[in-house]
């Protein structure tokens, strides 16, 4: 029971130094650019390349007006991921709502955010890039800390119970 205690904390620690590793990830190394740009068109950030292919505006069943942009995430000329962002209008609460493209890996993540855009054949569309490197590691370092938790937690087993045997005083017959 000691012992996986020791570990369990030993295991939690190792989960807060990699959390560690994910916030100084972010707070020093993110870095982000924003442009507008027209199809065909790209921007640049940490080695990545945006490229803007597409962009389509739609209403939905449910009463929302989407529009989503196709753009492509390329490293050293070839392509990695076909992202989506788009930004969703809900018509009944007058609600704008961003949902981001993103390219998700151990080493970093890219988040591409469609901004604004003009209508088809005009001027293009604007997008907000962000690169998070080590930002996964907080997460991998938050499951590492449940994971520690959770042996340093553990049950013991029950103890089988003891069995007394209490001494059995033989009587000396009786002499009568």
């Amino acid at each position: 029971g000691r012992n996986r205690r020791r570990y369990g904390g030993y295991i939690i620690h190792l989960g807060i130094v990699l959390m560690s590793l994910g916030i100084i990830g972010i707070e020093l190394f993110q870095t982000e650019t924003q442009g507008t740009i027209r199809p065909g068109e790209s921007l640049s950030l940490s080695g990545y390349t945006v490229t803007f292919r597409d962009l389509a505006e739609f209403d939905t069943p449910d009463g929302r007006n989407v529009a989503r942009a196709v753009v492509d995430v390329s490293k050293d000329g070839k392509v990695l991921q076909e992202l989506h962002p788009r930004r969703d209008y809900y018509y009944q609460s007058q609600q704008p709502m961003t949902i981001p493209g993103v390219r998700s890996t151990m080493e970093d993540d890219v988040y591409v955010l469609l901004v604004d855009w003009q209508p088809i054949s005009a001027n293009g569309a604007t997008f907000k890039v962000y690169h998070n490197p080590l930002i996964n590691w907080l997460w991998l370092g938050g499951l590492v800390f449940i994971l520690g938790t959770m042996v340093a937690a553990w049950p013991d087993k029950d103890p089988e119970p003891a069995r007394s045997r209490a001494p059995v005083r033989r009587q000396a017959p009786s002499q009568a």
